[in-house]
């Protein structure tokens, strides 16, 4: 497979591999960038409405339903020793998950001590020694049912946990942890199509310019 596109002072164009009509990619690396923030959204600054459509729709059904199987808890950025997230490369193919995954991991790698909003979407699983605030560690003792008070200890005025939060979760989902993490990681990965169809436009068989290549050019004989 290959593409045939061109650039134009103003415009750069890419040749429909259906009907040869010349498709306007628009400014090519602002629509790749749309794309990876939310699947589809680049092909629809193009006007590509139908393939944006399908892109949006497909993915990010896949997306969500992964985030429902896993409870919102799937998808997180880790590079700690031990506790690397090698998933999260598959997932970072999604810009709408990937950008606040790695704002939580950072503020909760540094002296914050809870993560944005105090919500746990997108914030990596705490580990044991870990200290959080009096107010996050409450909220955590409510929407964890496998806690309890014993979670944590005084720390001053922080919390100090006790467990291991990824192992609770594993041990409350079972399967779904991973098969959410499955969803999200094909929907990411796919993704990744999706932001090179709009940086370059469709692609178009290899064969088709092979065989307009081999087509004798009429002489001043035969025209």
């Amino acid at each position: 497979m290959g593409r045939q596109s061109f650039t134009t002072p103003s415009r750069s164009v890419a040749i429909s591999p259906d009907d040869g009509t010349e498709i306007d990619l628009r400014n090519p690396l602002l629509a790749a960038a749309l794309s990876w923030l939310v699947p589809g959204l680049g092909q629809l600054y193009q006007g590509r409405t139908t393939k944006g459509g399908l892109f949006m729709g497909s993915l990010l059904v896949a997306l969500v339903a992964g985030l429902w199987l896993g409870e919102g808890r799937v998808v997180y950025a880790s590079w700690k020793p031990g506790e690397k997230r090698l998933a999260f490369l598959g997932q970072a193919g999604i810009g709408v998950v990937a950008i606040p995954a790695v704002l939580q991991s950072f503020r909760l790698a540094g002296t914050a001590r809870e993560p944005l909003f105090a919500s746990p979407w997108f914030a990596p699983p705490l580990r044991p020694g870990q200290e959080v605030s009096a107010a996050y560690a409450a909220r955590l003792l409510a929407s964890e049912p496998a806690l309890d008070a014993g979670g944590f200890v005084d720390r001053l005025q922080f919390k100090r946990c006790t467990f291991d939060q990824l192992s609770v979760w594993h041990g409350r989902l079972g399967r779904y942890f991973d098969i959410g993490t499955l969803y999200t990681v094909l929907a990411g990965m796919l993704n990744i199509l999706v932001v090179f169809d709009a940086w370059s436009g469709p692609l178009r068989d290899v064969r088709d310019d092979e065989a307009d290549a081999g087509k004798e050019k009429p002489t001043a004989e035969t025209a």
